[in-house]
């Protein structure tokens, strides 16, 4: 990668922390809405949180269920627990509350969540990567891997070029 790359992917990564940064203060300022309301009696603003903190209450996790654990073994398990496909970031917090030691990774904590979802798309044979951002298991999704497999794979047809030059020599004949 040249300079301007590097100084490009920098700048991204810069901004990628950044957001994550704003998107957790918008939740947390969402959290403590949802949780005022209840305390006057009144339904959730937010109901999606709602939802989330549902979510964690049907993953009970021991608090050294992870811990020396290697990464896609626990990521596995929490899927696999949940049933469905996740998002990293509830992967993660599972993973964590489980007591998964990301610091001996060298993973600093502003870099986690970027870290931990790459990691996951890179191991195609544990993961599936959903068009939404969720990953799930491969073998809940054998149609679409197939799919995805066979639209990679080159094709037999004859690249245009060669068909354009067959054209031109019928033409000059």
């Amino acid at each position: 990668m040249s300079s301007p790359d590097e100084a490009l992917q920098s700048a991204v990564t810069a901004l990628l922390a950044k957001l994550e940064m704003q998107e957790n203060g918008v939740r947390d300022t969402k959290k403590t809405v949802n949780t005022l309301l209840h305390h006057i009696g009144k339904p959730p603003m937010f109901p999606d949180l709602a939802e989330e903190n549902s979510t964690r209450a049907n993953l009970a996790v021991r608090p050294d269920q992870f811990y020396g654990r290697p990464l896609a073994t626990g990521a596995r398990e929490v899927l696999e627990a949940r049933g469905q496909a996740m998002d990293a970031r509830e992967i993660l917090e599972v993973l964590e509350r489980g007591g998964y030691d990301f610091a001996a990774q060298g993973w600093k904590e502003k870099d986690r969540l970027r870290s931990f979802a790459i990691t996951l798309s890179k191991n195609v044979n544990a993961f599936h990567r959903l068009p939404n951002g969720f990953f799930g298991l491969p073998k809940w999704y054998p149609e679409a891997i197939k799919q995805r497999q066979s639209s990679r794979t080159p094709s037999n047809t004859t690249p245009p070029e060669e068909e354009t030059r067959e054209g031109e020599n019928l033409e000059e004949s």
